[in-house]
């Protein structure tokens, strides 16, 4: 890890040398200093990632060991039985009718029905005591929901509202910031009132599918393959791209509210086709100080913009305006503030469009209505011995408060 991260940073050394070096010659980069800067760029954003992948590894180990008694450096593992029945009654669901005798007994010992289709994960979490703990489950649900971590940008910031059923849920908005108190004299009384503005936005369930994920049937049968993590991996991808593309550009109606189309306008860039170092200075001071000092204020903007923001600096001192992480699981800041690289913001330098998000983005609320559902179907690939998986999940999004998010736009 250590000398990734020391790659990453000479990588940002080098990258920084190519733009000063056009900077004294009073030039533009050239096509080849282009091509090499952006090469790097992707290089160093390509280590980031590997080292948060790297401490989410690490820290999921931990988490693992700590479940099942024993130290992380311990090499000879114990399973208790009720694990391997658990895992081969998990199996068994998967593998449906090509279920072999031993995983249909697991599936018996411990209580599991394994002949549904449907799983819902309430339903996975375990069975009574004195069947045994089943915990396999878990581990779909976790890979699950790690997976969406990846690939869920907003979803990492929001705030997230679990119910059981998915009928409308208002959350209310409130906007008090025009009132303020007043002085009154000893037994005087109050004459003026000041009544905030009440409103509610309201929260429905779009139903998410993964679309079809197709299983080789030896596959579900390999024991060495571990089933739990491998289809709560492939389910959560779909379902998260699918969700952060419109918890982020949603338009409402037929889709979420995304955060980049209900924020409000921070600034208003002066060119049509490029924006500058006081243009996002701009943007910063443009959210309330109440927001930017909650702990959820964020950048939020796609790779292609950060690398234009990351050759910014200030005219006067020349000190970049982007400051690289030196520390693995912590993201590159902005004014102090940390960066979240969104894939599905806007990227095109054309007019209109809205480069840079920034504000308190624990505004925006995320309604997942009941559990995950994952159903497996034996018949739809069965001349191919292969079996199909899908996953559904009922979500919605919208920002309660406009102002605590703004961004900056092209003229």
């Amino acid at each position: 890890m250590k000398e990734l991260i020391a790659k990453r940073l000479k990588l940002n050394e080098d990258s920084k040398a190519i733009i000063e070096k056009a900077k004294t010659e009073k030039r533009e980069l050239t096509a080849e200093e282009q091509v090499t800067f952006d090469r790097m760029h992707a290089e160093i954003q390509a280590i980031k990632g590997t080292l948060d992948r790297m401490a989410l590894q690490e820290a999921e180990e931990r988490a693992m060991a700590e479940s099942r008694g024993r130290k992380t450096e311990t090499t000879v593992e114990v399973v208790p039985n009720r694990e391997v029945d658990a895992n081969l009654a998990f199996r068994a669901w998967a593998c449906g009718e090509h279920a072999t005798e031993e995983m249909v007994e697991a599936a018996k010992r411990i209580g599991f029905r394994y002949g549904r289709r449907e799983l819902e994960t309430r339903a996975l979490s375990s069975v009574t005591a004195t069947q045994g703990q089943a915990s396999i489950p878990d581990e779909l649900m976790r890979a699950y929901v790690d997976v969406q971590k990846w690939y869920g940008r907003v979803r990492n910031l929001a705030t997230i509202i679990p119910t059981t059923t998915g009928a409308p849920l208002p959350i209310p908005t409130t906007d008090d910031t025009s009132n303020t108190g007043e002085i009154v004299g000893d037994g005087a009384a109050v004459t003026t009132s000041a009544d905030p503005t009440f409103g509610a936005v309201t929260l429905g369930a779009f139903k998410y599918s993964s679309k079809a994920v197709i299983v080789p049937v030896e596959l579900l049968q390999d024991s060495g393959i571990n089933l739990p993590v491998y289809l709560g991996g492939a389910l959560g991808t779909r379902i998260g791209r699918k969700q952060n593309a419109d918890f982020t550009a949603g338009a409402g109606t037929t889709l979420p509210f995304g955060v980049q189309v209900q924020a409000s306008l921070g600034k208003t860039a002066v060119a049509t086709n490029a924006i500058t170092f006081d243009e996002i200075i701009d943007l910063f001071h443009s959210v309330d100080i109440a927001y930017r000092e909650r702990p959820d204020t964020a950048f939020m903007l796609h790779d292609t913009v950060a690398a234009y923001v990351r050759k910014l600096k200030a005219a006067t001192s020349g000190q970049y305006l982007w400051e690289m992480s030196t520390q693995a699981g912590q993201p590159d800041r902005l004014f102090g503030k940390p960066v979240v690289i969104n894939n599905d913001c806007d990227s095109a330098f054309t007019t209109a469009k809205r480069l840079l998000l920034f504000g308190a983005f624990g505004a925006y609320n995320i309604r997942d209505a009941g559990a995950p559902t994952f159903i497996r179907a034996d018949e739809l690939r069965v001349l191919n011995h292969q079996v199909v998986f899908l996953a559904f999940q009922r979500s919605d999004g919208n920002l309660a408060d406009v102002t605590s998010v703004r961004y900056l736009r092209l003229a």
